[in-house]
Formats: C-alpha cells, structure tokens, sequence
C-alpha cells in the first residue's frame, strides 16, 4: 500500500510539476554585463601557501618570486563552535597601487605596494582581531574588530596617512554580511547570540555609524541544547548593496527590505517564489543530514546592476531540508523569477549565473545534485554539466569555472562559453584578489 501511495503521489507531483510555469516578470532589466568580481589591481595576485604572490592569469600559476608571507585568517567562536579561516582578510586602495593586509597573528595591518611588492607600512592594533577592512577615500580604512565574548564585532577607524588607530565604534550587535560603497561600509546586524530584528549600520570614513532597525526581517543564530544533542536556530537572509544609487536590500525567505543608504528609509516587498510540490514531497522523504543539527533558513544574495539582485539558499527544519532555488529579483517591480528550483549556491561569471546545488542520498550513500547550471538573467539556461553530481564552483575567471564534484580530488576546467569541459586540473587554486575585498563576512 505504501508502494502505491508514493507511485501515485509522485505521479501528481509530476502533473504539479509540469503545469508549473517559470514566475516573474517577461522581460528583465538584463544589465549589459553582470557585477562579477574581478581584480581592482594592475596585475593579478592571490594567496598561496600562506604567502601573497603574484599569478600568471592564464594558468593560474604563481609567478616567479618570493612573495610576501601573510599568515593565516585567524580563528573565532561561532554557534558553539569555532570558525577559522584560511587567508588573512584584505583590501584594495582606492587607486588600486596598494593591498591593505590584516596580519592578526602580528596584530598589525600591513600596507603592500603591489608594483614592488613589498610591504611599505605597517599599522599595529592592540586588541582584539580583525575580521573585515574597508579602504575608503581621504586615507581611511575602516575596520571590524572581534571584541572578546558573545560573537559581537566593533568598528576601528585606521587613519593611515599618520598611521594609527584613531576611533573604535560600539555596534551593539552582531555582524551578519557587509558590502561597500566608494565612502560607505554597510553591515548587516544581528543581535548576538540570539535572534531578533536585524539592523543595518552605515560607517562614513570620519567614524560615524548611523542605524536602522528592520523590523519586519529577524535574523541572528541561537545555540539550543549542549553537547552531542546541541543544535542551531538560524535565521541568515541575503544581503545585497547597489553601490551607485546607494541602495542596500536584505532578502528573507518572503520578505524583502529596501532601505535607502542616505535617509534610511525602509520599504517592504513581498516575494513570492513558490515551491513545486515535487521538491516538498522528495525533501520530505529524504531529509538531509544537517537537518538535525540546523533549522531556519539561509540566503545569498548579489548585486547584479539593472535594478537586478541574485538570490539563493537553503531552508532547514527538524525533519526537512530543501533548496530554495536560484531566482533573480527586479527591484523595480519586485517581480521573482525563479531559474532553478533545484539550486542552493551560485557564482556570477562575466552574463551568467552559474547554479549548483545538491542533497545526501541514502539509498545510495552518496551525495547528489544538479551539476552545474549556467543561465542567463532573463532564465535562459545556456548549459548543464555533471547532472546527478553535487558540486560546487571553487572559481570562475577568464571565462572559465573550476568545478569541485563531491568526493573527487581533480578540478573540471569548463569553457563557459562552450558550456563543456576542456581540461581537469590537480593543482590547488591559488585565492585570487578579486574585487575590492574579502574577510570573514564575504567578498565584495
């Protein structure tokens, strides 16, 4: 009877399925080029074995040379546990001729000159480490600083023309995402160790923070249980900033907050991205193995210029869990377009996103998913590889994505114009200086 009942649900699941049309607007802003990261220096550069080395841009080899020797990205407790990272968080200067550098095991900011590279100044700290550094006009850097309990972060202000520490900032909470404008860092907030109204922080070179409560979006983590038995509570939504109209969106599983970054005025809009009844029924029968550990939900969201913001994630119960898809948002109408439904991570790649996602299987012991999806904006699915793996884009650059299968050591190389594998690679990625900067909160 059993065998039945799944049969015919799956069967009207199938119809559900297909009656099912892509949701959203007909047209989309389509941006000429997508907001994909890419070097704000003169030459390339990236991480390698714990040093700063230059990168030859087509193999993705370390050049010839020493490099300079950064550390590590320093360690922290996080939902009971401990978060540690592998590079030192960094920055680009506003002419893009110097690399700013947190050397935490040093307590010091290093300054590199990246034509010589060499370090040309150093600027000590005394407290606690830094996690994320925003290098912003008129010689200010700006800083977040791990202060000594209950996962809270604060604000430093780095004058490096004269090199010191001039400000520290209380931020009242705890730092969920950040982004950055050309004199802005915006961070997201969420109350420490627990779960409440997020609020957003807007930090100005001089030092100064001005706040605004989102009332209707929570956000936050809560430890329940201890030990073995303990789990996490999470409520993680998208964050995403339009650094030219100065706009910054926070994105929850159906609610959306706009907030303008000069008056701090809020506006809520409802999203609606419905779920096939297909992914509940299979999510339902085979739950993932985090569900025990995790409930509540988690969005990426990115800026895509075109009034156009990416989005995508997990939602995570006692007993299910299920991709919430990968959808593009028009914040002129707050029309949702769903791409895949399948997907839970993406990467932005020159015009297009490319999906990945994926889920334990039991009955075969093995994880498997949707490979790699690669679609334009306007939901045009330009290819699919490696269907039935999970796997997860370790880079896209050059006009190329470096993609990780579970439970396989060697890279595939895949052109993305061509939409098919043209190498492997066994050699580790260097981690590239892309964009502006990168620390414990993300890239930007």
């Amino acid at each position: 009877m059993l065998r039945s009942l799944l049969v015919g649900s799956i069967a009207v699941a199938s119809v559900a399925a297909g009656l099912g049309g892509v949701t959203g607007a007909e047209t989309s802003a389509r941006p000429e080029r997508l907001a994909a990261r890419t070097p704000q220096l003169a030459q390339l550069l990236g991480f390698v074995d714990a040093r700063l080395v230059r990168v030859d841009p087509e193999t993705l080899r370390p050049l010839r040379g020493k490099g300079i020797a950064v550390g590590s990205g320093g360690c922290v407790s996080r939902s009971g546990g401990t978060a540690c990272w592998s590079y030192p968080p960094w920055t680009v200067s506003p002419d893009g001729e110097r690399v700013l550098l947190a050397r935490n095991d040093l307590t010091s900011v290093h300054i590199v000159d990246v034509r010589q590279m060499r370090v040309s100044e150093k600027v000590r700290f005394t407290t606690g480490s830094l996690g994320s550094l925003a290098w912003l006009a008129g010689g200010r850097m700006l800083a977040l600083e791990e202060t000594c309990c209950k996962e809270r972060q604060r604000l430093v202000v780095f004058d490096i023309t004269i090199g010191r520490v001039i400000a520290r900032r209380t931020l009242g909470g705890s730092v969920e995402q950040l982004a950055r404008t050309a004199d802005e860092l915006v961070m997201l907030l969420a109350p420490a160790q627990a779960i409440g109204p997020a609020r957003l922080a807007v930090a100005d070179p001089q030092g100064g923070v001005r706040f605004v409560r989102l009332r209707r979006i929570l956000a936050g983590s809560k430890l329940l249980g201890t030990g073995s038995d303990h789990r996490v509570d999470a409520r993680h939504p998208g964050f995403a900033v339009d650094p030219e109209a100065r706009r910054a969106f926070v994105v929850g599983k159906s609610l959306a907050a706009e907030v303008d970054l000069g008056s701090l005025a809020v506006s809520y809009h409802s999203l609606d991205r419905p779920t096939s009844f297909l992914s509940r029924f299979w999510n339902w029968l085979e739950p993932a193995a985090q569900a025990k550990q995790v409930s509540g939900y988690e969005r990426s969201a990115r800026w895509l210029g075109g009034d156009l913001v990416v989005v995508s994630g997990l939602d995570t119960a006692e007993s299910e869990s299920r991709a919430a898809g990968l959808s593009v948002i028009d914040t002129r109408d707050w029309k949702v377009r769903m791409l895949d439904r399948e997907a839970t991570t993406f990467e932005v790649a020159e015009s297009l996103l490319l999906a990945t996602g994926g889920r334990w299987d039991p009955s075969r012991k093995r994880s498997v998913g949707i490979g790699l999806a690669a679609y334009d904006v306007d939901g045009e699915k330009h290819f699919q590889l490696f269907d039935g793996e999970q796997s997860w884009v370790a880079l896209a650059y050059g006009g190329r994505a470096y993609v990780n299968i579970s439970g396989q050591e060697t890279l595939r190389i895949v052109d993305l114009a061509a939409g098919r594998v043209v190498g492997t690679r066994q050699q580790p990625l260097p981690e590239l200086l892309l964009g502006t900067a990168s620390g414990w909160w993300g890239d930007s």
